[in-house]
Order: structure tokens, then C-alpha cells, then sequence
């Protein structure tokens, strides 16, 4: 059985990989809670297990306390390329492993250009063209910014008076304190993926498909509505880039040891 894992920023999620790719079992819980979820449960039927971390050294280890210490816990990089996505990221060490496989995901579900948003803690906002001649995606750049509560929480711990909120939709003119913190916050992310839309969408010469994930996605995706057409939710996206990424992790691995 193969167990996919997603550690975040805030919160980790894992789920099992069915012999179709689908995810299975799907649980989650705030990191500081990992030692007492289920997940110490569910390791101990795992065979094998694959890891996206970007919380980093301190969330590797608590993992690696509670896993069974015969099980081997593979943690995902970034390539150059896998699964039919290619890289132009300058070193893909430095990308994260969240964000590569979200990538792949997205690829896989449309084969076309398009803008993945990961709405988490941070906000990445992706771009996937199409390389000349194949059936490869190429990711060609992306940028991150503050997602909606560190976004508050910054306005609220360096202002005198501006209190941290992180709730309601955007209004066109605020005309209280509240509306006005919550609007200039999604209104940033709003225009910050319109404009890599339009970017990828000059560079492909066609109008690309937009992916959005993550714990706020619902609320930026309805913010995105007035302004674009589709907005695709796909929920768990970095879990099914690791499904995808496993075989041809897991045969690496065991080319390595033969």
C-alpha cells in the first residue's frame, strides 16, 4: 500500500493511493498535532510511503518518530523533469516539493497551459506551458506571496490600529475598516494570478486553464468568478502529484540498489 503524505506549512494531510491512482482514506491535521493523529496508525500498514515537506528539518523528524523504523520514508525533490512536466526553474533543489507536485497534477489533468494556485499559508501562483513539438509541460516560473492570514496578521502586528480579520468577501468600495483590510487582501491575490494568466496566455498565444488547491481556494476561487470564466478546484492536488510521481520514484530507487 502506498501512503501519500502533504506537510504544509500549518497542517499535514495523508491519504492512501488505490490500485486506480485515487486517493483513499484521506485525513489531516494541524502539524502540531501529528504525534497524535492517526497517521502513526496508518504508517504501520504502509509499504511505501511518499512525502512532500516544506515545513521543514523539525517536521521530518517528528514523522520520523512515530513511523515504524524498518519503514523507509521517502521524501519527494524536485526534478529536472518527471512525469512529462519539465522544469526551468534555475535550481530545482530550491523549489518546493509541494509546488513540483502540484505541477505535475495539474499537467496531468489537462495537458494545456495553465496557472496553478496553491492557497495555503503562502500563495504560489504557477505557470504550465506546453513544450514546441511534444506532449511535455513546461514550468516556466511562478511567484509566491502571503496568503490571506499572514497577510491580516501582518496589517495587524505592524499597524496601531488596523485589527487582523480573515473573513467575508471582497467589496468593490469598502467603506468600513474591515471590508477594506479583506478587499485590498484578496483584491493583491486576485490581480496577482489575472495578471500571470495573462502573461502565460501572451507566451502560449492560448488562453490557459486556471487550478486552484489549498485551504482557501474556495474563497479565492469565488473572488476570480467576475473575472474569469472557469476557475477549477481540485482539491488535494499535491497528494495526486505524489501518486503520479511514485512510480518513477520508487523504480529509481530500486535501479539504484540493483
Amino acid at each position: 500500500m502506498l501512503l501519500v503524505i502533504d506537510i504544509g506549512n500549518t497542517r499535514t494531510k495523508w491519504a492512501q493511493a488505490g490500485e486506480d491512482g485515487s486517493l483513499q482514506n484521506l485525513q489531516v491535521c494541524l502539524n502540531d498535532d501529528i504525534a497524535s493523529s492517526d497517521l502513526k496508525r496508518v504508517l504501520k500498514t504502509a509499504k511505501k510511503v511518499l512525502i512532500s515537506n516544506v515545513a521543514g528539518e523539525a517536521m521530518a523528524v517528528k514523522l520520523t518518530e512515530i513511523a515504524p523504523q524498518s519503514l523507509q520514508l521517502n521524501f519527494v525533490t524536485a526534478q529536472q523533469q518527471a512525469c512529462g512536466v519539465i522544469s526551468r526553474y534555475q535550481q530545482n533543489q530550491t523549489l518546493g516539493a509541494d509546488r513540483w507536485a502540484a505541477l505535475v497534477a495539474a499537467w496531468h489533468m489537462h495537458k494545456q497551459p495553465t496557472i496553478v494556485v496553491n492557497a495555503g499559508t503562502a500563495i504560489t501562483i504557477d505557470a504550465l506551458a506546453r513544450e514546441a513539438g511534444t506532449k511535455n509541460g513546461v514550468f516556466v516560473g511562478g511567484t509566491i506571496m502571503p496568503g490571506l492570514r499572514l497577510m491580516h496578521e501582518a496589517l495587524g502586528n505592524n499597524t496601531a490600529q488596523l485589527k487582523a480579520v480573515h473573513e467575508g468577501a471582497a467589496v468593490v468600495f469598502p467603506i468600513n475598516t474591515q471590508d477594506a483590510i479583506q478587499s485590498g487582501c484578496i483584491n493583491a491575490i486576485v490581480g496577482s494570478v489575472n495578471l500571470m494568466l495573462q502573461q502565460l496566455e501572451k507566451q502560449s498565444a492560448y488562453l490557459p486553464k486556471l487550478i486552484i488547491s489549498g485551504g482557501d481556494a474556495n474563497k479565492i476561487a469565488e473572488a476570480l468568478k467576475p473575472h474569469i470564466k472557469r476557475v477549477v478546484i481540485a482539491e488535494n492536488l499535491v497528494l495526486q502529484g505524489l501518486v503520479l510521481l511514485a512510480p518513477v520514484l520508487f523504480d529509481l530507487d530500486s535501479q539504484q540498489k540493483d
